[in-house]
């Protein structure tokens, strides 16, 4: 896995490359973790990520509760056909808003 952030006024773009797994999700959860007392909003670029499990999944979810407690934007972007299957069945997408581009996702932030 590879992680490119990259900021964008009050918002990091973090785009994921690779196998989100529980071999990867010590550095997925230290990366996210530094951005937590930031007053930063967090889009996740998943348009590399060619697998991803319930760990990290789990992950995901506990950290867009503790965006959405701070009254920040976790936001999900890009994501594969096969990765967003996986989602929807696990009900991701009842919680985390989706988006099909980053552009798309940038101006929700920012018109919210």
């Amino acid at each position: 896995m590879k992680l490119t952030g990259t900021i964008n006024d009050s918002i990091v773009i973090l785009e994921i490359e690779g196998s989100l797994s529980s071999e990867s999700k010590p550095d997925f959860d230290k990366y996210i973790n530094q951005l937590i007392p930031k007053k930063l909003h967090l889009i996740l670029d998943l348009s590399k990520v060619t697998f991803i499990d319930s760990i990290t999944l789990g992950s995901m979810l506990k950290f867009y509760s503790l965006f959405r407690k701070n009254k920040r934007h976790l936001l999900l972007t890009s994501i594969n056909e096969q990765i967003f299957d996986v989602f929807n069945l696990t009900g991701i997408t009842m919680q985390i808003k989706i988006f099909d581009s980053l552009k798309n996702a940038i101006e929700f932030i920012q018109n919210n």
